[in-house]
């Protein structure tokens, strides 16, 4: 089978992930990366600690992250979309390292360090990050040290967000301190509604002021096995869910254009990654006679004006397809797509349940 230029590209970004490593060229970094994550939320993240944790059932995600409040600056999640960088992925990953340690009423710190040494308590950031390094050949610019540097650079870049504020180290004052220091004094987490104006201090929320993910779309990497766009459109239809549960369970939820880019702060072509998170089986899309599944456009041009009120396109989250791990999934509906894959991509998982039920008489 022949890949289209798109999935080609997606695949191969799939691919490098698959073949990152860190300091052991023989183990895949993505192996101790689902290891360490898996540990951080089944025992709490200690190392040599395999006492039950505080395994959460879900992490918790203000609805601030995502939608503008009235009058607001654009969301962080809006600000943070890049097409390269860790700063999204990063921050994530941190909400699921503080509530996987700390519950609503405990003191969020950070405890670990950006590389670390065997003798710390906790496994170092850059053992918990899975991201595409390119070592230079004779230089010192290891896979590790570049890994090290991307983390650096996306928590600068999320203190520009005023999402984390980094000590300075003395005597000038002026290099960031990313490490904690000798008496464990660190680098401050923050709300998911911080502005340049108003930024406090990062407290686990109460799940009835947030929505929720499943932790297994940390453990099982999908967390960095998607991109920025695909994270930024899963959030926004994970927070509508948890907004209208009864719509979603019924027939689903939907994003209007114009609240999409004036509360979301979505371009259009974020949007359209919810395609790939179809395929990839993260959300379904409902089918509607009124459109080309494959496209989204509605009737013809004879019929355009008719149709100018049809519905936008409606989504259902599935929390189940978390369960597989993300670069095997994703590597497979890319490369090696079933007769099932080729359907849900061209008709809707509708297609297929109709399908099966048809080849079950």
């Amino acid at each position: 089978m022949e890949l289209s230029t798109g999935d080609r590209a997606r695949a191969g970004l799939v691919k490098a992930l698959r073949e990152a490593y860190d300091v052991d060229p023989t183990r895949p970094l993505a192996t101790a990366v689902r290891a360490n994550l898996r540990h951080l939320w089944q025992h709490g993240g200690r190392k040599g600690d395999n006492g039950p944790g505080r395994q959460p059932e879900w992490i918790y995600i203000r609805k601030s992250f995502v939608v503008q409040p009235a009058d607001g600056p654009a969301p962080a999640m809006s600000r943070l979309i890049k097409s390269r960088g860790l700063q999204l992925r990063l921050f994530l990953l941190m909400l699921f390292d503080a509530q996987c340690r700390c519950g609503p009423s405990d003191t969020v710190r950070n405890v670990r360090w950006i590389s670390g040494s065997p003798a710390e308590e906790y496994e170092p950031w850059r053992q918990l990050v899975l991201s595409e390094t390119l070592p230079t050949t004779g230089t010192a610019r290891t896979a590790a040290a570049l890994r090290a540097r991307q983390i650096t650079e996306a928590m600068r870049a999320l203190e520009d967000e005023h999402l984390l504020q980094l000590p300075r180290q003395r005597p000038d004052g002026a290099r960031r301190r990313y490490d904690p220091d000798a008496n464990g004094a660190s680098w401050q987490l923050h709300a998911e509604s911080s502005t340049a104006e108003e930024h406090p201090r990062y407290v686990v929320p109460e799940p009835r002021t947030a929505f929720r993910i499943a932790p297994a779309f940390f453990t099982n990497l999908w967390v960095f096995a998607l991109t920025d766009t695909e994270l930024a459109a899963y959030l926004a239809l994970a927070m509508l869910r948890d907004q209208f549960p009864a719509r979603h369970q019924q027939q689903g939820v939907y994003l209007r254009a114009d609240h999409r880019e004036e509360r979301f702060r979505l371009a259009r072509a974020t949007w359209r990654a919810t395609e790939l998170l179809h395929r990839f089986r993260l959300v379904d899309r409902a089918r509607d006679p009124r459109r080309n599944f494959r496209t989204g456009k509605v009737g013809d041009r004879d019929n355009r004006w008719a149709n100018r009120q049809v519905m936008p396109a409606l989504f259902t989250v599935n929390d189940t397809a978390l369960d597989r791990p993300a670069l095997d999934a994703i590597h497979q509906v890319l490369t090696a797509p079933t007769d099932e894959d080729q359907l849900r991509r061209e008709k809707g998982q509708a297609a297929v349940d109709e399908a099966r039920a048809f080849s079950a008489l």
